[in-house]
C-alpha cells in the first residue's frame, strides 16, 4: 500500500535529563597515580590523592562501572605493575566497548644514547619511564577490539617557566609543584626543553600500530614545550578543569544536544587559565587534545545555561506553550576493583555549564545529525545508494540501497521540514524488523511504508546508522507506535536532540557492543 509522509502524525517522546549516569558493564578504566616515589630525590605530588577521586568521578561519569576500573597508587604503580595493568586492561577489552586510561604524576625526559637526542615518557614510583611506544604496544588489543579510547595524563615533560626565578618564587609557596623530574646527568639538561626530541605522540604510536584516531582520543595537560601544575590540596590543574567540564560545566556550544571533547577541552583551558590568575608571574599550560575531538564521551548532560536576554519592562510569560509538530515531510534544511578512595578531595564540580549564547535551532540541528556520525566506529562500513539524487514533490519516493560490513541493526533518521522535529523513520510501527547482514544489499523503504516527497522544495538530511546490537526503543518514546502514527520523533530542541545522541550512545544501548557505523547523505526535493 502506497502512503505518503503527508497524512502521518508521530508520537513524540520526552526525555528527563538524569543525574544518575547509566552504569555500561562492558566499559573499563585504568586509574594510575604516583605522589610519592621510591627515590627521595623526585618530588612528591600531594595533590595525586585528589587527583585519584576526580579520576574515578570521570570513570564513573563516563558509565565506567567501579568493578570495572582497576586503581593504582604510589608503590602498586611500578613500570611492571603498570605495564601489567595495560595488558589486563587490554586482554578483557569488551568489542565496541569504550575504555578511560588516566595518569597523574611526573613526566621526564632523558637523553637515550643509542637513538642519539631525548626521549620522554611517565615516572612510574620505582623510576621506571613509560614511553608512547610501550603504552601504544600494551594497549595494541583495546585499539583493535575498543569503539572509543580516551586517554588523559596528567603529566608535563619539560620545565618550561618553572626553571626561571618568577616561577620558583610561586611554586616555593608551596601552593603549586611542578608535574616534571629531569631523569639522568649532564647530558640530560639538553633534554629539559623539547628540542633534539626523538619520542613520537601516543596518537602516532597507536596509529602506528593500526588505531584509528576517530576512535581515540589523548587529552594531555600541557604542551611539549610547557610546565603542569599540581595542587597539593585540590590536585592537578588539568585534572580539576577537566573533571568539572565533564560533570557538567562545560556548554553545548553548538546546541547539538550533547557535549563533545571539543568542548570540554575549551571549558577546562577557561578554568584552569581561572586558578592561575593568583599567580601572576605563571604562564598557563594549554590543554591539549588530539584525536577525536568530536567524541561525546558523557551520553547524558546537563544542558549549558543560555545567555540571559535584556531586561524587560514588561514580565515574559512564565511558560513558553510546547510547539504542536507539523506533519512529516521530505523537507529542506539549511546546511579489576576499584581502590578505596584516597583521603584528599577535591573540589566540588561547579553547579553549572557557563552561560553561551542559544544556537541556531537549524544549525543545532544539522550539529546533531553531524556530531551521531562523528561517534561512528571507520571500522564499520556503511554504503548507502539512492534511487535518485533528487526527488519531484508529489511524485517521486524516496528509496535507498543500504549495504554494511558487519551484520546488525539498520537506524534511520530525518529531520523534519518544520525545523523542530527529528524522526526516526526505521524501525517504525509497520516494519521493525531492522536487521541487516553483512555485505547484504538491504533496499528502504519497505512497501508497507513508502515515502512520497511532499516538499517543500530544498535538501534533506538522512543519517542512515548500522549498529552492531540493537537500540532499547522503549529509551526513546513515551507510547508506542500505531499504524496511524508510525514514527517516533523528537523535538528539534536541546532536550530532543539531546534525547537522540543519548539514544544511540547512552541510555538506548543495550547489547555487549556500543559500535555503529554511519552515513550522513543529502537529498534534493523538486517541485
Amino acid at each position: 500500500m502506497r502512503r505518503s509522509l503527508l497524512g502521518w502524525w508521530a508520537v513524540c517522546w520526552a526525555l528527563a535529563l538524569c543525574t544518575a549516569v547509566q552504569a555500561m558493564p562492558t566499559r573499563s578504566a585504568l586509574i594510575v597515580g604516583v605522589s610519592t616515589y621510591a627515590s627521595p630525590d623526585v618530588p612528591p605530588l600531594a595533590g595525586v590523592a585528589a587527583d585519584l577521586v576526580s579520576a574515578q568521578r570521570i570513570a564513573q561519569a563516563m558509565g565506567i562501572p567501579a568493578a570495572q576500573t582497576t586503581v593504582l597508587r604510589d608503590e602498586q604503580a611500578t613500570k611492571a605493575n603498570i605495564l601489567r595493568a595495560l595488558e589486563t586492561l587490554a586482554t578483557q577489552a569488551a568489542e565496541g566497548s569504550r575504555v578511560l586510561i588516566y595518569f597523574s604524576g611526573h613526566g621526564t625526559r632523558w637523553f637515550e644514547p643509542q637513538r642519539q637526542g631525548c626521549m620522554e615518557g611517565l615516572l612510574a614510583h620505582d623510576r621506571g619511564t613509560i614511553t608512547n611506544e610501550e603504552i601504544a604496544r600494551h594497549t595494541r588489543r583495546i585499539s583493535e577490539v575498543a569503539d572509543k579510547v580516551v586517554v588523559l595524563f596528567d603529566a608535563c615533560h619539560s620545565d618550561g617557566v618553572s626553571g626561571s626565578r618568577a616561577a620558583t618564587r610561586s611554586i616555593a609557596s608551596g601552593a603549586l609543584t611542578a608535574k616534571f623530574f629531569l631523569k639522568g646527568g649532564a647530558d640530560a639538561e639538553a633534554c629539559s626543553q623539547p628540542r633534539n626530541l626523538k619520542t613520537r605522540s601516543l596518537l602516532a604510536e597507536a596509529t602506528r600500530l593500526g588505531a584509528l584516531s576517530e576512535n581515540f582520543v589523548q587529552i594531555t595537560s600541557s604542551r611539549a614545550d610547557e610546565v603542569s601544575f599540581d595542587d597539593a590540596v585540590h590536585g592537578g590543574l588539568a585534572t580539576q578543569s577537566v573533571r568539572d567540564c565533564l560533570l557538567g560545566r562545560a556548554g553545548d556550544l553548538d546546541g547539538s544536544g550533547a557535549v563533545s571533547i571539543r568542548e570540554v577541552e575549551q571549558c577546562a583551558q577557561r578554568l584552569l587559565e581561572q586558578k592561575l590568575q593568583p599567580f601572576r608571574d605563571l604562564l598557563p599550560h594549554h590543554i591539549t587534545v588530539t584525536g577525536n575531538r568530536n567524541l561525546v564521551p558523557v551520553a547524558v548532560s546537563r544542558p549549558p545555561t543560555q545567555a540571559a536576554p535584556p531586561v524587560a519592562t514588561v514580565p515574559a510569560p512564565s511558560t513558553t506553550p510546547t510547539p504542536i509538530p507539523a506533519p512529516i515531510t521530505m523537507a529542506d534544511t539549511p546546511a579489576t576493583q576499584a581502590a578505596a578512595g584516597p583521603a584528599a578531595q577535591p573540589h566540588a564540580a561547579p553547579a553549572g555549564p557557563a552561560a553561551v549564547p542559544a544556537p541556531s535551532p537549524a544549525l543545532a540541528s544539522l550539529a546533531t545529525l553531524q556530531e551521531l556520525s562523528a561517534q561512528r566506529n571507520p571500522r564499520r562500513k556503511v554504503e548507502v545508494a539512492l534511487s535518485q539524487p533528487s526527488l519531484r514533490i508529489g511524485q517521486d519516493a524516496l528509496e535507498m540501497t543500504v549495504r554494511a560490513s558487519h551484520a546488525g541493526h539498520v537506524y534511520l533518521v530525518m529531520l523534519g521540514s518544520d525545523r523542530r522535529s527529528f524522526y526516526l523513520l526505521f524501525p517504525n510501527a509497520l516494519d521493525t524488523d531492522n536487521r541487516i547482514r553483512a555485505n547484504a544489499p538491504l533496499t528502504l523503504p519497505r512497501p508497507d511504508w513508502r515515502l512520497l516527497a511532499q516538499g517543500p522544495a530544498g535538501t534533506d538530511h538522512l543519517l542512515v546508522l548500522v549498529t552492531d546490537t540493537p537500540r532499547d526503543l522503549a529509551a526513546l518514546r513515551t507510547a508506542p507506535a500505531t499504524a496511524a502514527a508510525p514514527f517516533t520523533f523528537a523535538l528539534n530542541d536541546l532536550a530532543g536532540r539531546g534525547a537522540l545522541i543519548d539514544f544511540f550512545t547512552g541510555s538506548g544501548v543495550r547489547g555487549q557492543s556500543e559500535a555503529f557505523g554511519a552515513r550522513l547523505l543529502s537529498l534534493e526535493e523538486l517541485p
